[in-house]
């Protein structure tokens, strides 16, 4: 009980140990970046509040001095274009009436070049508040006092005026500043300048009176650096801001010197100071804002106070909550180690319940484990009970099969023997039949060649057969071209013998017609022979005549001969060409027969090539079948090689397993003594 009580102790104390620092690092790194994000946001919103002040309050500032420098302008332009018609008393009319436009203005002079005014060499009129009155004043024009060399004079006599330097008049107890402007005669040359004295007194207020977050404060410089308000009072216009004595701003004059607007800090009685500052345009004046970062962070220091004792109070509550949930892991830590330990004390009895099996957490895990190790090992200490009867009652069973075994591996030898020898017989067998198998793929490669050679040479008779059967074909229509020529020759003889007999006729005639002829010139020749002399001439044509029907007759006898031989020759040509006809005819019928047989060659030849190339497949499908077969016949004498060396180790291993059955006989009498020690260790478990 003592073990399992420090146990949950430091379950606790780790829980603490381990989880309360990283809580308080990572608060601490939150808070620490909550505060600088926090630090950063104030001071951007402090950077824009103050630029937005600085520019409202420059703006005001502006407005004043620029409605004040605007009076001094009007004025100026009036008395431009109004001068000749001006005179003294309209001078001190008109600053009157300026000077009550504007309660910042304090007093008005206009100041004329030497002899720029008639019939005076200096003309000054002034005039100025006195209380709730305007008064005017000639002590400068009556006086002796230099005015063209008076700052105001110098300035004004700018092309756009300026502003003189503020200055403190101690008559009246006020600060002021004058504007001047120029008076110009039409032709641009200076007649004089018209001054305004601004009392400052209401802008020192409005410094004053700015309303600043985190309680800042304004102050107002010159040019140069003298304070204008924001400072005790003794302090105006005679004291600089870079007198480290009586100025805390000493720090910033630098920047305010170098930059026109900018944001500084600076140090005043140990606590730091954010100093913004701005320049007003016209008269260089600069506005600053000074900042304590005490008053500015002074919230979020708070608030980092309030957030450090919230961790404190968190840290405590949480330490609380561990060491609470810490003790409630110990109790059930407790119930399972003592689980555990009954188990290892061989006490298989423990009760679940159905609460702890069906925690979510990692308890309810370890408790589901335990229950199902203790029903594992219920059921495998049961099965080793009744498996250490069976494995006992198996190991006498084994002793005197180890012995049949013994018997049986002696026959198994002698018979592997056998087998040994009818391997070999086989593997000689099979090395004959492969021989044969070669001498058949030789045979089948002569085969395959002579079938290639038969599928070329039918090619070739194709090819041939086919070229002659086209010549053929042409030597038909040669013939059938000859017949037809025969016969128009037959045709044409048979014209011809029709011609002869017309011709023969004709000769006929003509041989009648010489007859007659000859017989009427002998008949003319009687009768001139008649008539004596006057028919002499008469005689001689008759005789004429007469030779020439003899001639005639002659020629006609000699044509009839001619075309009679012609007639017997035109009959035999015929006759000859009738039987050169029929022997053509005989040839065509033959050379078509020719053809015919051809045409069967052909088709024979056709029909022959895919049984010569079904012959080549085949042939080929031997030779790769042979090799299946050479290739089986390979692996079968592998076979037959490692069934005879199988066999011989088989037979080995016979005689091994002989030898290893006694073992087995004896280990299995082992067996049954470790079968004992067993059941006796088994009964340590209580179930």
């Amino acid at each position: 009980m003592k073990k399992t009580q420090q146990r949950r102790t430091g379950i606790a104390k780790s829980m603490i140990i381990f989880i309360i620092p990283v809580v308080l690092v990572c608060l601490n790194i939150f808070s620490a970046i909550g505060y600088i994000f926090s630090k950063q946001v104030i001071v951007n919103q402090l950077d824009e509040q103050m630029t937005i002040k600085l520019n409202e309050t420059a703006a005001q500032v502006n407005e004043i001095l620029a409605l004040e420098k605007s009076a001094a302008r009007s004025m100026a332009k009036a008395i431009e274009v109004n001068s000749d018609n001006l005179t003294e008393q309209n001078y001190n009319e008109l600053l009157t009436n300026y000077i009550s436009m504007y309660d910042e203005t304090f007093g008005m002079g206009i100041w004329f070049e030497k002899d720029a005014f008639p019939e005076k060499e200096k003309f000054a009129p002034y005039a100025y508040r006195n209380g709730d009155k305007i008064v005017t004043d000639d002590s400068y024009t009556t006086g002796d006092i230099d005015i063209w060399s008076t700052e105001w004079y110098t300035v004004g006599k700018q092309i756009e005026g300026g502003w003189t330097k503020a200055y403190f008049d101690p008559a009246t107890n006020v600060s002021m500043v004058t504007a001047a402007y120029p008076i110009n005669k039409s032709n641009n040359q200076l007649l004089g300048v018209v001054t305004v004295d601004v009392d400052i007194s209401s802008i020192q207020k409005l410094i004053d009176g700015l309303e600043i977050n985190y309680n800042g404060k304004a102050i107002l410089i010159d040019s140069e650096g003298y304070f204008l308000g924001g400072v005790d009072h003794t302090l105006l216009s005679n004291t600089n801001i870079a007198d480290q004595d009586k100025s805390p701003y000493a720090a910033v004059t630098d920047d305010l010197i170098t930059s026109e607007r900018g944001k500084t800090q600076y140090t005043e009685e140990g606590q730091k100071f954010s100093f913004y500052y701005s320049t007003l345009p016209d008269t260089n004046w600069k506005i600053g804002i000074s900042v304590s970062e005490k008053n500015l962070f002074a919230s979020l220091n708070q608030l980092g106070i309030t957030f450090a004792v919230a961790v404190v109070i968190a840290t405590t509550i949480l330490t609380i909550l561990i060491v609470i949930y810490s003790t409630k892991m110990g109790r059930v830590a407790k119930k399972y180690s003592g689980f555990a330990e009954s188990i290892s004390l061989g006490r298989l009895e423990n009760q679940f319940t159905n609460k702890e099996l069906s925690r979510k957490d990692e308890l309810g895990d370890i408790g589901r484990a335990l229950s199902i190790m203790q029903d594992k090992l219920k059921d495998v200490i049961g099965n080793f009970q009744n498996n250490a009867e069976n494995i006992d009652n198996h190991a006498k069973n084994l002793s005197s099969f180890s012995q049949d075994i013994s018997a049986t591996s002696e026959n198994v030898a002698s018979a592997i023997a056998d087998v040994a020898d009818g391997a070999s017989v086989q593997f000689e067998k099979l090395t004959t039949i492969k021989t044969v198998i070669h001498q058949f793929a030789d045979d089948l490669n002569n085969m395959d060649q002579s079938v290639t050679g038969v599928n070329g040479s039918a090619d070739l008779i194709m090819r041939m057969a086919k070229d002659n059967s086209i010549e053929m074909e042409q030597m038909i229509q040669s013939f059938e071209k000859l017949n037809q020529t025969f016969l128009e020759l037959i045709n044409r003889v048979n014209a011809l013998g029709g011609n002869i007999s017309s011709v023969q006729a004709m000769t006929e005639l003509i041989h009648s017609i010489a007859d007659q002829t000859n017989l009427l010139a002998l008949n003319a020749a009687i009768e001139a022979a008649r008539a004596g002399e006057a028919g002499k001439g008469f005689s001689v044509v008759a005789n004429e005549i007469r030779t020439l029907a003899e001639k005639s007759k002659d020629s006609s006898e000699r044509i009839d001969s001619i075309i009679k031989g012609v007639s017997l020759d035109t009959k035999n040509m015929v006759g000859t060409a009738e039987e050169v006809n029929k022997d053509l005819l005989q040839q065509k019928e033959q050379l078509g027969s020719t053809i015919h047989s051809f045409e069967e060659i052909l088709k024979a030849v056709e029909s022959m090539i895919p049984e010569i190339i079904k012959t080549k497949d085949a042939s080929v499908k031997i030779q790769n079948e042979k090799e299946i077969i050479l290739e089986e016949l390979e692996n079968t004498s592998a076979i037959s090689e490692d069934v005879a060396a199988s066999a011989e180790e088989i037979s080995a291993s016979a005689e091994e397993m002989s030898s290893a059955t006694i073992e087995v006989s004896h280990s299995a009498v082992s067996l049954g003594k470790m079968t004992d020690e067993m059941k006796e260790k088994i009964s340590f478990f209580k179930m």
